[in-house]
């Protein structure tokens, strides 16, 4: 009775140190959502309305996908919504992981379909960033309406300056949520994150 005690002592002891190793061999990615702010004069009801937003985006097989188009819309698991001065905190198997970010240009048109279809883009592969065993990796995303973004003032679209931080570097921040020459207009794109109906 006593070696069948010590038998399951020393298997829970070994599953223990087991998970120990596992949770050790994983790093830490930390999401970090800056404070709103405009270097414009905005209206208080809207600055308040911004200043309560926040970020939807989700995780999975080393993409992290921002979506600033509706869920419905995109073939991804959308399933984190950080709000503007918040932070999550992710353990994740080391690698080297790719954001994308589905952008919006907002247009005039008579439907949710219409608008996606002018307005619509993806910045695939935009940025990346590696995840390291027993380390962390801060992705910092500061939303800011600046002087010389006077096309997004209209619409009240601040850029998401994003940067990665690791023990030994921080990157230059960079808009990831602009229309540039490598977007991917939304009625051209034909890969997997965006939702097509059967």
């Amino acid at each position: 009775m006593k070696q069948l005690l010590r038998g399951i002592v020393w298997l829970a002891l070994c599953l223990f140190m087991a998970e120990g190793r596992a949770q050790e061999a994983n790093g830490t990615l930390v999401v970090d959502i800056k404070p709103f702010r405009s270097e414009v004069k905005l209206k208080p009801k809207i600055e308040n309305q911004l200043k309560s937003g926040g970020i939807e985006w989700g995780i999975k097989d080393r993409q992290l996908v921002i979506s600033l188009v509706n869920k419905r819309f995109v073939a991804f698991d959308i399933n984190h919504l950080t709000r503007y001065g918040q932070s999550e905190r992710l353990e994740l198997p080391p690698g080297k992981y790719q954001l994308t970010c589905i952008g919006l240009e907002m247009k005039t048109a008579f439907s949710p379909e219409k608008v996606l279809a002018k307005g619509g883009f993806f910045n695939e592969n935009i940025l990346s960033f590696d995840i390291e065993a027993g380390k962390t990796t801060t992705l910092s995303l500061d939303p800011v309406i600046a002087k010389d973004m006077t096309f997004l003032i209209e619409w009240y679209m601040p850029a998401l300056l994003t940067s990665v931080t690791t023990d030994s570097n921080t990157t230059e921040p960079k808009a990831i949520n602009l229309r540039e020459d490598g977007s991917v207009a939304w009625p051209d794109y034909s890969g997997p994150l965006k939702f097509v109906a059967p």
